[in-house]
Order: C-alpha cells, then sequence, then structure tokens
C-alpha cells in the first residue's frame, strides 16, 4: 500500500465526521512516514510558503500535505472555525502563536517542534509556521475537522486584515487577488472583521481588495 493509499484508508473514516480532537492527536502519533513514500508526495513551490498536497478532501475534513519553503515562513493566520492537527514529518519548524491585543498582533508563544511531535490547532486559534533550518527540509501533515471554509490572513507589514478563501494557503494572495474575499485596514480579531465586514457591506463602501490596492 502506498503512503497516499494509506492516508486514504487511516484517514477516510475519520473524515467522515467531525472527530474529536484527542482521537485525532492519538491517531497523527502513531502514523509512520518512510521517506521513500513520503518524497513522492511532497509539491514544492517556491513562490509560496509551502506548496499544498491535499490528499483527502470530505465535506468534513481535509487531509494536507505542506512541503515547505526555506526562509519563507507563512503569514500568521487562524483556520475560519474549523480545528485539526499538524504532524510534523520531517524536519523541525518553528511555530508561533499569536493573539489580536489593542488593534495589534502580539507574539504570545514561539516553540520549535520536532519531527514526530503533533500540534493541536483550536479553532480561533492564531498562528505561523516556518522551517527550522534542519538538515532535511520541512515537511508536515494537516488534518482539519470541519471543511475550512475561509481563513483570516494577517498582513503585519501593512496593517491590514484579509479574508481568503478556504483553497488559499496562508499566506497574502497577492498573485492570486480572486483568492481575498475581502480586505479591511488595521489588525482585527475574526469577530472584529466580520461585524466591519457587514457594516461595509451595508453602508456600500468597498472592502473587497484587488490587485492594485495589493501591492
Amino acid at each position: 500500500m502506498s503512503l497516499n493509499e494509506h492516508f486514504v484508508a487511516r484517514y477516510q473514516e475519520l473524515a467522515k465526521t467531525r472527530p474529536p480532537m484527542e482521537l485525532l492527536r492519538r491517531v497523527m502519533t502513531g502514523d509512520e512516514f518512510p521517506s521513500d513514500e513520503v518524497d513522492p508526495l511532497c509539491t514544492e513551490d517556491p513562490t509560496h510558503p509551502y506548496g499544498r498536497r491535499v490528499l483527502l478532501q470530505t465535506e468534513h475534513a481535509e487531509v494536507m500535505l505542506a512541503t515547505w519553503t526555506r526562509g519563507t515562513p507563512c503569514a500568521p493566520h487562524d483556520h475560519g472555525g474549523s480545528e485539526g492537527a499538524v504532524r510534523v514529518v520531517r524536519g523541525a519548524a518553528i511555530h508561533w502563536q499569536w493573539q489580536v491585543r489593542h488593534n495589534g498582533l502580539c507574539l504570545v508563544r514561539e516553540e520549535r517542534v520536532k519531527a514526530g511531535d503533533v500540534l493541536e490547532v483550536k479553532s480561533g486559534l492564531v498562528h505561523s509556521m516556518g522551517d527550522a533550518g534542519e538538515r532535511e527540509p520541512l515537511v508536515t501533515l494537516h488534518f482539519y475537522a470541519g471543511p475550512i471554509d475561509h481563513m483570516i490572513v494577517y498582513d503585519i507589514n501593512h496593517q491590514r486584515t484579509l479574508m481568503v478563501d478556504g483553497s488559499c494557503g496562508a499566506w497574502l494572495p497577492w498573485d492570486a487577488p480572486s483568492l481575498i474575499r475581502c480586505m479591511l485596514p488595521g489588525i482585527r480579531s475574526a469577530g472584529a472583521f466580520s461585524e466591519a465586514a457587514r457594516h461595509d457591506r451595508a453602508s456600500g463602501s468597498e472592502a473587497v481588495a484587488s490587485a492594485h490596492a495589493a501591492s
């Protein structure tokens, strides 16, 4: 059985419902990932923080393998109300956790995560990750319970908050502006962002980003 077939066989039953975090963590911790089977599934994308390879997708869950670009961490983001777990398959990661405070994004935790470790991604968590620079490049396996319809992504440099489509990776998609559903000035929590977006739509102002506004 190939690793891809293994993923389908092992996770398809889990993906039929929204599994509890404890069960998901236990299943992902127990898996093994031989290098000769991982390699064919890795999808590099040097133009983005990581290449995405969706291995399984149902109405209840998504399983995705990420092959990370060294020196390019992803942007701080949430998962639109979904939750899940991230297993470091190869290499090591730096994992940052953030909170929106006083209209700014504050770093509240930084940790190094080694191969074999599993991170819990709870609903509402704002986080980012990057390759820690080990000999082997970073590869991670992501299981999200609840389909990811959208994500909130933060543009720290320009102090903007974006809502992007769930098919977008955890980055600022200036090269694919159609993935941006809405962009507002300032750093806002998901709740504050939704409220402001509703107000802007009601007042007729334009909150949808364009390629020109993004650059």
